[in-house]
């Protein structure tokens, strides 16, 4: 709970203020009869929301920010008995000190970060373990003149830009409705990413699936079509495939015809080597022998000239029989190493099947049968995983839907309930009550049926906060008289009853309200008293404003 707010920069008459003590239940910032404006009323509040973990105190009151300058904001806490003084600084805002009890900053400590510092106040004030942020619990209750939530037909929007479905959400984890809903759409989202996966897939035939239920149909009369002419291939075979399976049917048909080829490689290197071999061992009969005999047939006839290129021949035999022996070599492991992937082939094919001497050609004709049938089993098994994945992403849909729809409803109604019972306290029975209508995660609408008066929208408002103060682990409210002003003088009398009665109800004697008014003469005499008796600050003009002077009245101006 809050207890108190310090601030040197705060001045009454001339002298600094004291400690502004805070109480459980309602606590007045109060101004004076004649409803004096730019006394610091709002500015107080905006403050109490500096205090509380906002911003707004330096984004959206630059007025105070330029005429006061630089400050700091001291505060405390009290915890299950434990105080803690903290201190926080309007130029180095994002950070927060701790302080002793003089507010000097404890010793060998960093200041926090403003995100620790909200997880301090979300666990100390115990916000509902589902929330994720404390700023998300509390910030729509914060209305005060120039922050965003005085929208009085979207009581949830905690800012300008905050799209609905984050303002629903952030409610229902206050509640404590939405760690149930979340895990549905989760479990939903994946369903779908799945489906999703699985038909992009299919978009860019990365898997073979059927296109529709007539292409399944289709897919499975020609599998058993084929179902039939592999068995009758396979039969007229003397059943030596009814074993095989396409796969292996194909890679027999593979096996033969590369040991066909390797035969004949195999026998073109045996030519080609023994040709070699022959060269080298100089089997052809030698031309220079034969001299004797062409010279007793031509005795007249010079032979010099053939004996000199038989030398030649000779000579150029010698140069080349290295290389006959390098090609001889390699046309030897050619040869040795043909024949071992012959080999091979061959026994793997044994480790395939023992399979009766089948033809190439039989074994083609199988393997393209059964490459067929197991493509459209495989395209009618996709399809019926495709129709399994539509149903389950369906499924988990409808259930999403249906567990976003009874967590939504349950908060409406006790929401709803509540804020007929305060109406009846406040208007009396038989009167509009304002109504929430949670639509989806998307969407709300919020109204008084058949009242569209500023001050029943405005009550509207204050009637939905003071029901979530009761419901829910929210531990304070904060009303700006803005929020106030429009109301009857019947009215606020009964709504200031509704904000004092907060202390004296069971589990509520720890909440705060706080808020701000003036014109005493808007209440009547019992309401004047406990305004009074609840009162925390005191504002007026002349010298008793907030920081001691107004800043909006031109130079020289009394």
């Amino acid at each position: 709970m809050l207890m108190e707010i310090r601030c040197d920069k705060f001045i009454s008459n001339g002298h600094p203020r004291g400690p502004i003590e805070f109480h459980p239940g309602l606590n007045v910032i109060l101004g004076d009869d004649n409803g004096s404006n730019s006394i610091g009323k709002s500015t107080f509040l905006m403050i109490l929301d500096f205090v509380f973990g906002g911003k707004d105190y330096i984004k959206k009151s630059k007025d105070v920010q330029e005429n006061v300058g630089e400050h700091n904001i001291c505060f405390s806490f009290d915890f299950d008995g434990k105080k803690y003084y903290f201190c926080r600084n309007t130029v180095h805002y994002m950070q927060v000190q701790e302080c002793d009890e003089k507010y000097q900053p404890l010793a060998n400590t960093e200041p926090l970060s403003l995100d620790a510092y909200c997880n301090f106040l979300m666990d100390k004030y115990k916000i509902n373990i589902e929330c994720s942020t404390w700023r998300g619990a509390v910030s729509r209750f914060i209305r005060v003149y120039k922050r965003d939530t005085l929208d009085e037909a979207h009581p949830l929007k905690s800012a300008q830009q905050e799209k609905a479905e984050l303002a629903i959400k952030s409610f229902m984890k206050l509640w404590g409705r939405y760690e149930v809903v979340e895990k549905q759409i989760n479990a939903a989202n994946e369903a779908i990413e799945e489906r999703d996966a699985f038909n992009k897939a299919q978009k860019y035939n990365q898997i073979r699936s059927a296109r529709n239920k007539t292409e399944f149909e289709e897919n499975n009369k020609r599998i058993k079509s084929l179902q039939t002419k592999e068995q009758e291939l396979a039969e007229s075979s003397n059943k030596g495939l009814l074993n095989l399976d396409g796969m292996q049917a194909q890679r027999l048909s593979e096996l033969k015809t590369q040991i066909i080829q390797f035969q004949r490689e195999a026998a073109q290197v045996s030519y080609d080597l023994n040709n070699i071999r022959r060269d080298m061992t100089g089997e052809k009969k030698r031309f220079s022998k034969d001299f004797g005999e062409l010279e007793h047939f031509f005795p007249n006839e010079d032979f010099r000239s053939l004996e000199e290129i038989e030398v030649f021949h000779h000579h150029l035999s010698k140069v080349l029989h290295d290389e006959y022996r390098e090609a001889e070599r390699k046309l030897e492991i050619s040869y040795v190493t043909l024949n071992g992937e012959i080999v091979k082939l061959k026994e793997e094919i044994a480790s395939i099947k023992k399979i009766p001497n089948v033809s190439a050609a039989i074994l083609k004709e199988y393997a393209k049968i059964m490459t067929e049938l197991n493509n459209l089993q495989e395209a009618n098994k996709n399809y019926e995983e495709h129709e399994r994945l539509n149903k389950v992403a369906k499924e988990y849909t409808e259930n999403r839907d249906s567990v976003i729809k009874d967590q939504l409803s349950a908060i409406q109604m006790a929401v709803n309930q509540e804020m007929r019972l305060i109406t009846d306290q406040i208007l009396g029975r038989g009167k509009q009550s304002p109504r929430l209508k949670l639509e989806g995660l998307t969407k709300y609408s919020f109204e008084t049926p058949n009242d569209g008066g500023t001050g029943a929208q405005f009550r509207g408002i204050i009637t939905f906060d003071l029901a979530n103060l009761k419901l829910t682990t929210l531990p304070f409210i904060i009303h700006d008289s803005v929020v106030l002003k429009n109301l009857s003088k019947d009215t606020l009398a009964k709504i200031v009853k509704q904000y004092v009665s907060f202390s004296s109800r069971e589990g509520m004697e720890k909440k705060q309200i706080f808020i701000s008014y003036d014109s005493l003469d808007s209440y009547d005499e019992d309401t004047e008293q406990i305004m009074k008796k609840h009162a925390v600050l005191e504002l007026s003009p002349d010298g008793n404003e907030l920081f001691g002077w107004p800043w909006n009245k031109e130079t020289g101006t009394k």
